[in-house]
């Protein structure tokens, strides 16, 4: 009413992203990635502006592969993917109990709360399950993204000639290594899976797969094994 002081909500001051003190460098980056790398940050922006919208017409689409819906999120993120998640719901796809796959609102809303009961999530153990779950993941990111499948069978060639190039007791190791890439290209918008030479990729294989790295360890079958050995005690 007339006499009233206005109630109007103060501007919001808009964020100047120039004055982040890493925008100089960051541009300068970003002003040198490839061509196909820039087209794939842009179409995760584009994905970001309406990820709900986005994971529905991937559902409506009736070309999508089989992946769990909780996920695409991540993938449309281009965001760090738990395989032990994925391979879970592989594994499901071929259980013979079908009951837990039947998809409706009710059991979707029942499974967002404390109520259900969790699905035991499936390890990745080996070079078998590391495959079933890579490959599953790789579907959805190259169904997501134009132009990345080849990028993708790169990384799975690189990581199964290291399965084949180790002996099974180093196998946890090789499955390390691959989680801390996938973490740090998650975590990054500049490196790509067929980046493998990239310095800090090639740090990774120093600390995981190397006996004198860091984060290098026998599985523990292979230390069972060599505990069970009988001493030398002459050497004592």
């Amino acid at each position: 009413s007339e006499g009233e002081p206005s109630t109007r909500p103060a501007k919001r001051a808009k964020q100047d992203s120039a004055k982040f003190n890493w925008s100089a460098e960051a541009f300068i980056k970003w002003s040198v990635l490839p061509e196909k790398h820039r087209k794939i940050n842009e179409a995760i922006e584009n994905y970001k502006l309406d990820l709900d919208t986005a994971v529905d017409s991937i559902e409506q689409s009736g070309l999508n592969p089989p992946f769990p819906k909780k996920l695409w999120k991540p993938v449309l993120r281009d965001e760090y993917i738990e395989l032990t998640e994925v391979l879970t719901m592989v594994t499901a796809y071929h259980n013979t109990d079908t009951s837990r796959m039947v998809s409706n609102p009710f059991a979707e809303t029942l499974e967002s709360t404390t109520l259900a009961k969790p699905t035991p999530l499936k390890a990745i153990i080996d070079q078998v399950t590391w495959r079933r779950a890579w490959q599953a993941t790789s579907k959805a990111v190259a169904f997501a993204f134009a132009g990345r499948k080849e990028e993708l069978d790169r990384y799975e060639d690189h990581m199964q000639h290291l399965f084949d190039d180790y002996c099974p007791p180093f196998h946890q190791n090789v499955i390390q290594y691959d989680r801390a890439i996938r973490q740090l290209i998650g975590s990054r918008r500049d490196i790509l899976f067929d980046n493998i030479e990239h310095a800090d990729i090639a740090r990774f294989r120093t600390v995981y797969l190397l006996p004198t790295g860091m984060h290098f360890s026998l599985s523990e079958s292979s230390s069972a094994q060599s505990s069970s050995r009988p001493r030398n005690r002459a050497k004592e």
